[in-house]
């Protein structure tokens, strides 16, 4: 069963996503971005793309899925500070569907303790290149 709603969720996240983008640039869908919980912004348009595409084998594309998982808590933070630092209206409907998408990305993820990085995948190398070992000049043949 979560064979299938893990695709399906991130099929429908990035699908809402999507159509929250492209509310602002149409300006058409009567504030689609409020009313199924998206903010339309052009990140959000990549991320529902990213979802829509990873949606195929998410196990292969576990960094789609954690960036939805991450959706759901920057969208929560994002209200919060704004209806506590600015005193904007606090917009319900982004807030439910980022943490109802984020926590169903959880909760369907085959391997879950894959969705946390180990410390092996999060070092990273020393990306300097060596300087080219100097080469003995070879002696010169006498003829």
């Amino acid at each position: 069963m979560k064979r299938v709603i893990l695709p399906v969720g991130m099929l429908l996240m990035g699908i809402g996503l999507v159509g929250g983008a492209l509310e602002t640039l149409v300006g058409s869908l009567a504030t689609l971005d409020e009313q199924i919980g998206t903010h339309g912004s052009a990140a959000a348009a990549v991320l529902g793309a990213g979802l829509i595409f990873a949606a195929i084998n998410p196990a292969r594309h576990i960094g789609w899925v954690r960036a939805g998982i991450l959706y759901g808590l920057v969208v929560l933070v994002f209200e919060a500070g704004s209806w506590f630092l600015f005193r904007k209206t606090f917009h319900l409907g982004p807030v439910i569907f980022g943490l109802a998408f984020s926590l169903l990305l959880i909760a369907s993820y085959p391997e879950r303790k894959k969705l946390i990085p180990s410390r092996s995948e999060t070092e990273t190398k020393d990306a300097t290149i060596p300087p080219p070992e100097a080469k003995e000049p070879e002696p010169e043949a006498k003829a």
